[in-house]
């Protein structure tokens, strides 16, 4: 009886420590979806007052693409890909003078999600803040590089134009893209798996 008693109790004890055991999050594309729902809420299609002030910013499309990685490295390097492009994101909104057209409340929406999505990967992926960093995986220090230089981009289109609302309103069609691309990619990968 005291032999049953103690298998159960070990039992109980292993489950315990597995359930305890920290895991990697699931890839939230709901929430990416409802970002790029607020973002396309915010406003029409681009304006047209704004054509002339339209500048082409280049896509780095090779930051979301996964040729021969593994399974495991491809969810790896676009976990990267997407902590990188929300942090970047959230940085960017921290700058004033978005158009008053989009509306304060549609704003702070757009802005408390991106950061949540962002906490979410602090918290659910340990050390995500590093890895970005400080990576040793070349893949995706290549793919940082390439998002950072396209932040740094859109960040340089605000301050030359002012934070204007048509600077905003390019700045608000690139992520519109990105965001598209990122849902596009993760379905790309969830079939493949």
């Amino acid at each position: 009886m005291a032999l049953e008693g103690s298998l159960w109790l070990c039992v109980v004890f292993c489950l315990s420590q597995a359930w305890a055991m920290p895991t990697r999050c699931a890839f939230r594309e709901h929430l990416i979806e409802v970002s790029l729902n607020l973002l396309k809420d915010m406003g029409d299609g681009f304006p047209k007052e704004c054509l002339s002030d339209n500048v082409v910013i280049a896509f780095p499309a090779e930051a979301y693409e996964f040729a021969d990685d593994t399974q495991e490295t491809q969810k790896e390097d676009f976990e990267i890909a997407i902590y990188k492009t929300l942090n970047s994101t959230d940085a960017l909104f921290e700058n004033e003078g978005r158009p008053t057209s989009w509306g304060q409340r549609a704003v702070d929406e757009f802005q408390n999600l991106v950061f949540r999505q962002v906490q979410d990967f602090n918290t659910c992926v340990p050390g995500i803040r590093e890895d970005v960093e400080t990576t040793g995986n070349s893949s995706a220090a290549y793919r940082i590089t390439l998002l950072k230089t396209y932040f740094q981009k859109m960040e340089n289109v605000l301050q030359e134009k002012n934070y204007s609302s048509c600077a905003w309103e390019i700045i608000r069609k690139e992520l519109l893209g990105i965001l598209q691309v990122i849902l596009d990619k993760n379905a790309e990968i969830v079939v493949r798996a």
